[in-house]
């Protein structure tokens, strides 16, 4: 008998007369097999999930330990206040909300998905501040409101628009000047598409007037413009992209100025290209954005956010082994060669710096205390600011940096935006996940902001499995 066979003849085994929920989400499950399927996640406990699918005559409770991963759609919700602070954590997750407290032991977040959080503030590697932006398009949820230069071209299931043949998909939407651009890409064998922006004609597949960025051959990505229906010119040079060959998946992110001419791109969070359209103002540019598919190979495009953007620009690109790595333990690193952060050394929205001591926050102000006497400054005028020194990270010894252990049963849930936590389920109830960290203790998160739900994190022969995408 196969392990698939045997998998699900132990699944109708266990199968058990729970009622059928048709409100409850759709998701797709990936066993550790390699068997997928869709269905409805009607619970999900801390050792079995209970679906229901069309080929079961029941619901069935599937035990965790065969599932990889479960993919559902997931809730933005809706962030408030001025700013979002993003705190990395020393385990590579990341969380996002309102920063509303930091002391020498804490830092606390206020959260949509979590109500008030309070980390640990030696598991926090640094925090992030940045305005909160506007959403201009966050999906997709089908085909309405896309243009298609072939009706049967691309497919929309389950979050995902799906390539089908040679194509353009495009869209119109009222951009400003700075804008943040964001997509999944997964593909098998080469990718090799074009992503179309700030177009004057979303119901073309070839604009008058837009950027063009296009993935080369599967390696390399460049950026061109088209003004005035006029042959395509380069915007600076091609630039590789190993990412495109080692993997099957990628997230990439565009910030475009229309302003200064200043683009840049990211892959998987790494800055890999900087280009500088020296004549920025030339072209009637407009709002579009295209997807165009170059060759039958599918392609799937998930998690696409289109939104306003603060020009600000964290640095320059650079190799994909700079910046931070993670090492066998999992504790985050920086190069040898990066200056060493001076955790008294506060930088502010426009690039000044304060030299301080934090000594808290009230009624949305940081108190800091400098030289000069204590100051208030607004939240949402900081930038980041480091929490340790270099020696304070790399010394255990200080007690000033932390990992959180790993445990049996710890589940790493995915938010929409690409941010992560991990932590040892415990209980579902009422649209919650319900958990416990090192990090933050105990907490109940609603499971409508998870796009993404992974288990059994710890084996290593399932990594090769986790990190391959079926298009």
């Amino acid at each position: 008998m196969t392990a698939t066979r045997r998998l699900w003849t132990s699944l109708l085994v266990l199968a058990a007369g729970t009622a059928s929920a048709a409100d409850q989400p759709r998701v797709e499950v990936r066993c550790i097999d390699g068997s997928r399927f869709k269905g409805n996640l009607l619970e999900i406990g801390p050792d079995r999930a209970q679906i229901e699918a069309e080929f079961l005559t029941e619901p069935v409770p599937l035990k965790l330990d065969h599932i990889l991963e479960i993919s559902m759609p997931a809730n933005r919700g809706e962030f408030k206040g001025d700013h979002i602070a993003t705190a990395l954590l020393s385990n590579g997750d990341m969380l996002r909300g309102e920063l509303t407290g930091v002391t020498d032991s804490e830092i606390s977040l206020r959260t949509w998905y979590a109500g008030d959080l309070t980390l640990k503030r030696t598991m926090v590697d640094t925090l992030d501040i940045q305005d909160r932006p506007d959403v201009l398009y966050a999906g997709p949820t089908g085909l309405d409101g896309w243009w298609l230069e072939k009706r049967d071209g691309w497919a929309y299931e389950d979050g995902v628009l799906r390539s089908k043949q040679p194509g353009a998909i495009a869209r119109k939407l009222e951009l400003p000047v700075k804008v943040r651009f964001a997509f999944d890409v997964a593909w098998r064998s080469n990718p090799r598409f074009q992503f179309k922006f700030f177009s004057d004609n979303a119901d073309a597949k070839e604009p008058t007037n837009c950027y063009i960025l296009s993935v080369v051959s599967g390696r390399y990505v460049e950026m061109k413009k088209r003004v005035l229906g006029n042959a395509t010119v380069p915007v600076g040079t091609p630039v590789p992209v190993p990412e495109f060959l080692s993997r099957e998946k990628v997230r990439i992110e565009i910030l475009a100025d229309r302003k200064s001419g200043l683009i840049q791109m990211l892959v998987n969070d790494r800055i890999a290209a900087d280009w500088t359209d020296p004549e920025p103002q030339v072209g009637k540019m407009g709002g579009g954005i295209h997807i165009d598919s170059m060759d039958s190979t599918p392609l799937r495009f998930s998690r696409i956010e289109v939104t306003s953007w603060d020009g600000v620009v964290e640095g320059r690109a650079e190799q994909p082994d700079e910046g931070i790595i993670e090492d066998e333990d999992g504790l985050l690193d920086k190069k040898r060669d990066e200056p060493d952060p001076d955790p008294k050394r506060v930088r502010l929205r426009n690039n000044d710096h304060l030299e301080g001591e934090m000594l808290g926050i009230e009624n949305g102000k940081v108190k800091i205390k400098t030289k000069y006497g204590d100051m208030s400054v607004p939240v949402s005028r900081l930038r980041t600011f480091p929490l340790r020194t270099k020696k304070e990270r790399e010394d255990y010894k200080l007690a000033r940096y932390e990992v959180p252990k790993r445990y049996n049963g710890d589940i790493r849930a995915w938010f929409a935006d690409g941010s992560r936590v991990t932590f040892r389920l415990e209980s579902t109830a009422d649209g919650q996940l319900k958990g416990s960290s090192q990090t933050f203790g105990k907490a109940a998160f609603a499971s409508k902001a998870f796009s993404r739900i992974e288990f059994n994190l710890y084996d290593p022969d399932l990594e090769d499995q986790r990190h391959s995408e079926e298009p």
